[in-house]
């Protein structure tokens, strides 16, 4: 009996090498050599989307989205579009939204500040048209000419393949599993057997848990679109009237600074004001007494 449970186990093993079941290492090699990439540019989101719509329409396909955009804006009105745009993500239910990464930073002289802001989002299929016409709103106060959206792109990337292959090695995995627990039912197993058996079923668990994080997480990739915005300074009016705003925002600093400078140069002055004085009269003394000489 043992010798048939072992010719049994074997079987199985060989009926596995038939369907090849790679660990995870090796599967997720083969998922990130075998993608397809199609890659869609468009200046107007009007182009994207009818590319996506095309997409869209090859029935049993599964593509993964990205989104790129470049935003150009007066310096002094990034960071409130920026934080418009991440808490309108975090805070509207409705675009069932989720900041991925949020940057803001500064960058140059503290006394010319050149800020720079980025943010990545996921967003269902649904909500990317209502998301980018907020982000793209005018801010209050905002002339026309000091935002454009700089460049625009949208890249879809076909994984309908590794939806595929990772159904089928789920399948192939808990199919093997599942021989392997029938095996260890058998009463008349040896204990050597059931030890090797029970290994087995360790090991094919692990890997099976494992790839249902894999397909958790391609889900959610493919369920939602992923959208990368860069905020940028652009040379504006308003940027050039930045520095006699700040001037006059200013002023009374400034003049309380040109003040005191005045009043530390007279204090200054002052111990000097009778040697001045005392040299004046003395070369003055000299000059009379040379010219009262006779010839």
């Amino acid at each position: 009996m043992r010798t048939s449970i072992v010719l049994l186990l074997a079987a199985s093993i060989l009926i596995g090498c038939d369907n090849p079941n790679p660990t995870t290492a090796e599967y997720d090699g083969r998922f990130a050599a075998a993608p397809a990439e199609m890659t869609t540019d468009a200046m107007t989101s009007g182009g994207a989307q009818r590319g996506l719509a095309l997409l869209q329409a090859r029935s049993g396909e599964s593509y993964i989205y990205d989104h790129a955009l470049t935003l150009s804006m007066a310096s002094d009105h990034i960071k409130a579009r920026f934080e418009r745009a991440r808490d309108r993500c975090q805070n509207d239910a409705a675009l069932q939204c989720k900041v991925m990464q949020a940057s803001y930073r500064v960058l140059g002289n503290p006394d010319a500040p050149l800020p720079v802001a980025d943010l990545s989002v996921a967003l269902p299929h649904e909500s990317v048209a209502a998301f980018e016409a907020g982000l793209v709103a005018p801010l209050p106060n905002e002339s026309p000419g000091d935002f454009v959206v700089q460049s625009r792109s949208t890249t879809a990337q076909n994984v309908t393949n590794q939806v595929t292959d990772l159904d089928r090695r789920l399948a192939q995995l808990a199919d093997y599993r599942d021989r392997m627990s029938a095996l260890a039912k058998r009463s008349n197993a040896a204990t050597d057997d059931l030890i090797k058996i029970e290994g087995e079923i360790s090991k094919t668990q692990s890997e099976l848990e494992q790839l249902q994080g894999q397909k958790r997480d391609l889900a959610d990739r493919i369920a939602k679109e992923n959208m990368s915005i860069s905020f940028q300074a652009q040379s504006t009016v308003g940027d050039a009237l930045q520095p006699v705003r700040d001037v006059w925002q200013s002023s009374m600093r400034i003049l309380g600074q040109s003040t005191a400078a005045v009043l530390m140069l007279v204090i200054g002055i002052l111990p000097w004001i009778p040697v001045i004085a005392l040299g004046f009269f003395l070369v003055r003394w000299l000059w009379r007494r040379l010219r009262r000489k006779p010839a």
